[in-house]
C-alpha cells in the first residue's frame, strides 16, 4: 500500500480543515516546504499536496509555496486543487508535477479528463472523487453534485484514468477512522487504484485499509497530531515485494545479479541493470533503485546526479531466482541519452 504524507496549503500556509470547512482551520507550518523535507526524510517516497485556495478560486493560487516544495525534494509528487484547464494541468507538469488531481472538472465536464489522459498520458492525471452521503461534492466541497462516487469513477475509467483519489469528506480531519467499507467497494467494483483519503487516526486504520486491499492512503491530521509514526508506517505497510536474503540468489560469474526494470504504470521495460549485494539491500533499505556499476565498478544510486530517480513499487524474483524484476515510479529519463527507455532503437530482421 502506498502511503502519501498530505501537506495542504492555505495562504502560503501548511494547515489542516475538519470537514473541509474553511473556516476551521488549523496552521501546523508557515513553511510547507519544512513539512515536505521532513516527511521525505522520515522515509517517504509519494507526497500528496492540495492547493485549498486554488480549489475555491479555481486557479492556482500557492504556486510559491508549490515551486518551493519541488525544489526541496525529490520524490514523485501529485497535486489538487483549482486545477480546471489544459493549460493549469501542463504548467504544473512542467513545474516537476508528477500527477495532477481533477475534480470539480470530472464532474462538470467529463469528456475534459478524457482529453487530458490521452495527450499526458494515464499514469499523469488523477481524478478526486470528493463525496458527502455517496454522492460528489464539487467546487472546493461547497456544492454537491447530482452524481454518485460509484458512477464517477466507473465513467472515468471508460477514459482510461487509473487513480482514484477518494475522500469521504465527513471523516476529514475528524480521526475518526477512514470509510473503509466504501473504499474498498469503489475498489472492488471499478478495479482502480482506489487511494483513500480522509479520516486516517492510527496505524489501526492504516490495517484496516491494507487487509481491504486498498492500494494507497493519504495520511494527513494523523501525522501532524503524532498519532502515526511515519517511518513506522512505511515499514509495516508499505512493502515493496520481494524479502529475500542476498544468499539465496543465483548470481552470475562475476557475484552479480540482472535487474530488469519496468515502468509501474505502463509496464514499458526501461533499462537493464545489475546489483551486488550492496547495491541489493540499499535498494531494500530505502526503496530506491540502487546499481553495481560493471564499466566504474562501483555501487551507485539511479537519480544521484541526474535527478531521475526510481521509486520501488515491486520486486519481483524470477522461477530460477537468477534474475529481478523492478517495477519501479521513474522521474525523468532512465537512459543515459535522455530516453524515457534504453531500449529506443528497433531492429528490423533480414
Amino acid at each position: 500500500m502506498q502511503l502519501y504524507p498530505a501537506i495542504d496549503m492555505k495562504g502560503g500556509k501548511c494547515v489542516r480543515l475538519t470537514q473541509g470547512l474553511f473556516d476551521n482551520v488549523k496552521v501546523y507550518s508557515d513553511t510547507p516546504a519544512d513539512m515536505a523535507k521532513l516527511w521525505v526524510e522520515q522515509g517517504a517516497t509519494f507526497l500528496h499536496l492540495v492547493d485549498l485556495d486554488g480549489a475555491l478560486a479555481g486557479h492556482s493560487v500557492n504556486e510559491p509555496a508549490i515551486r518551493e516544495i519541488l525544489k526541496q525534494v525529490s520524490v514523485p509528487v501529485q497535486l489538487g486543487g483549482g486545477i480546471r484547464s489544459r493549460e493549469a494541468v501542463s504548467t504544473m507538469l512542467d513545474l516537476g508535477i508528477s500527477r495532477c488531481i481533477i475534480g470539480t472538472k470530472a464532474v462538470e465536464e467529463p469528456e475534459f479528463i478524457k482529453a487530458l489522459v490521452e495527450e499526458f498520458g494515464p499514469e499523469r492525471i488523477v481524478v478526486g472523487v470528493d463525496a458527502r452521503d455517496g454522492m460528489v461534492a464539487v467546487n472546493g466541497w461547497e456544492e454537491v453534485s447530482s452524481i454518485s462516487a460509484v458512477e464517477l469513477c466507473k465513467q472515468m475509467k471508460t477514459f482510461g484514468i487509473r487513480h482514484i483519489v477518494y475522500t469521504d469528506i465527513s471523516r476529514d480531519g475528524m480521526l475518526k477512522g477512514p470509510n473503509v467499507t466504501e473504499t474498498e467497494r469503489l475498489t472492488e467494483e471499478t478495479g482502480l487504484d482506489i487511494i483513500a483519503s480522509g479520516g486516517v487516526s492510527g496505524m489501526e486504520d492504516l490495517e484496516h485499509l491494507d487487509e481491504s486491499g486498498i492500494q494507497g492512503a493519504i495520511i494527513g491530521k494523523a501525522l501532524y497530531e503524532n498519532r502515526i509514526c511515519l517511518p513506522e508506517a512505511i515499514r509495516r505497510f508499505q512493502r515493496v515485494g520481494v524479502f529475500t536474503s542476498w544468499e539465496s540468489l543465483k548470481k552470475n560469474p562475476d557475484g552479480l545479479i540482472p535487474v530488469i526494470v519496468q515502468d509501474y504504470e505502463n509496464q514499458e521495460v526501461l533499462m537493464l541493470a545489475y546489483m551486488n549485494e550492496q547495491a541489493y539491500e540499499e535498494t531494500l533499505e530505502s526503496k530506491k533503485m540502487h546499481y553495481y556499476s560493471r564499466s566504474r565498478k562501483s555501487q551507485w544510486q539511479k537519480g544521484e546526479t541526474s535527478g531521475h530517480f526510481q521509486y520501488v513499487k515491486e520486486l519481483r524474483l524470477d522461477c530460477d531466482s537468477d534474475t529481478l524484476l523492478a517495477r519501479v515510479e521513474q522521474v525523468g529519463a532512465a537512459c543515459h541519452t535522455g530516453a524515457r527507455s534504453c531500449f529506443f532503437r528497433k531492429l528490423e530482421p533480414r
